[in-house]
């Protein structure tokens, strides 16, 4: 089964640093698009630099989206479903504190709370920290009428999400998924999270209605914006970063070029969001994940579109090639073919 990787950064790029000569720079460092580097020149009253131009030209051909198309075969999708079974049986039988993977902190978002609580004593006394939703209800068609497959057992049901927390840090799993924990983030922390979720929902509305604009999409995140503001979902220090710089516009182009690409070759959404569940093989405990989009290619063939977003990097290439080995994806593919959707 095809795989096809999505890549975008839903940031705004920087203008060109017009230097103290007036002339507009040519760093070819600089996290800019040929249009802003073009507009600047032209408010300038500068011409192009046409080497330059061709520079940022073909960065921007990786620098702002790119896609990535594997293949999951039957090995690939075997080996992670192994795998799997072998996290499900350490998630059930772990213990009431598990062990942190200190050799994990440094790339952990939870590192400073487990320094200074290495017991997890006060868990609900940390600061800017709150309970999480509680896991959402499975239910499955079962004969002629419905069933609900309980998630109060550990291990008993598990995502691909959920066993990447735990083959990181069985604390980290802990915190995040047997006591529900998670991290309140305020001012400019909290943007890169907002950004990724308004061009994952933008990318949701594209899969119900492709005739959407960028400008359709435009109104949209600001309407959204504007009512998480009035909510109190973000402060007005996140809200004035995510609009700046033409944050709102940046982040509709975004979602609907990451979209554009993922449609090549595609002729059909069979499904977008849709959470499916699997019995796992020989065992009386399930799987679940909630791909970003099935679709059906033009050979006729199902394939799996996995979006994502990221901040801490421009080099999505070497982004995309991290991802090669992530088993989530092959995870998701063993249900696509053997699963079925939730309701």
């Amino acid at each position: 089964m095809l795989i096809r990787y999505i890549l975008g950064r839903p940031t705004p790029p920087s203008k060109p640093q017009v230097l103290k000569s007036g002339k507009v720079s040519t760093n070819l460092r600089a996290d800019t698009t040929a249009a802003l580097y073009v507009k600047t020149c032209d408010d300038q009253g500068q011409d192009v630099d046409q080497t330059y131009l061709e520079h940022l030209q073909q960065r921007d051909q990786e620098a702002w989206v790119f896609g990535y198309d594997m293949w999951a075969d039957d090995t690939l999708t075997n080996s992670a479903l192994y795998d799997a079974q072998h996290y499900q049986k350490a998630i059930a039988k772990s213990s009431l504190l598990p062990p942190k993977n200190g050799f994990a902190c440094e790339m952990c978002h939870w590192r400073i709370y487990c320094e200074s609580d290495p017991m997890a004593s006060d868990i609900d006394g940390w600061l800017n920290v709150e309970e999480a939703k509680e896991p959402s209800t499975i239910r499955i068609k079962y004969g002629r009428t419905s069933k609900e497959i309980k998630r109060d057992r550990r291990g008993f049901v598990i995502s691909p999400s959920e066993m990447r927390s735990f083959a990181k840090c069985q604390r980290l799993w802990a915190i995040e998924y047997r006591w529900r924990k998670r991290q309140v983030s305020e001012g400019k922390k909290a943007v890169a999270r907002i950004r990724g979720s308004l061009t994952h929902h933008l990318l949701e509305m594209l899969a119900k209605d492709q005739s959407l604009t960028s400008h359709d999409l435009r109104i949209e995140l600001g309407i959204r914006a504007i009512e998480m503001h009035e909510n109190s979902q973000i402060d007005s220090e996140a809200f004035n970063e995510l609009v700046e710089n033409d944050g709102l516009e940046e982040m509709a182009e975004r979602a609907r070029s990451m979209f554009d690409l993922a449609m090549r070759d595609v002729v059909e959404i069979v499904e977008s969001e849709r959470r499916r569940v699997m019995k796992m093989p020989g065992s009386k405990k399930w799987l679940h994940g909630i791909p970003d989009m099935v679709v059906r290619l033009t050979n006729g063939q199902l394939a799996i579109i996995e979006y994502k977003t990221t901040s801490k990097t421009k080099n999505l290439p070497a982004l995309a090639d991290k991802y090669r080995t992530n088993p989530a994806v092959h995870l998701y593919a063993a249900l696509v073919r053997h699963g079925q959707l939730t309701f």
